[in-house]
């Protein structure tokens, strides 16, 4: 089983909880990756919360 499935199973009755966790995580990233190379941080968006968003999860 996939990470994102794993994340799906255990929020499944939370998507708010799931966005807010995945949110989170993508600050942290971000945060850590203009540290790296502040010149160019790239959109985090759809890694982190686009594919949860999206309804049909295929």
């Amino acid at each position: 089983m996939s990470a994102r499935s794993r994340l799906l199973v255990e929020y499944r009755k939370d998507r708010l909880g799931l966005l807010l966790h995945l949110g989170g995580l993508m600050v942290q990233a971000r945060d850590q990756l203009a540290q790296l190379n502040p010149d160019h941080v790239p959109d985090l968006y759809d890694r982190f919360l686009g594919w949860a968003r999206r309804r049909d999860r295929r």
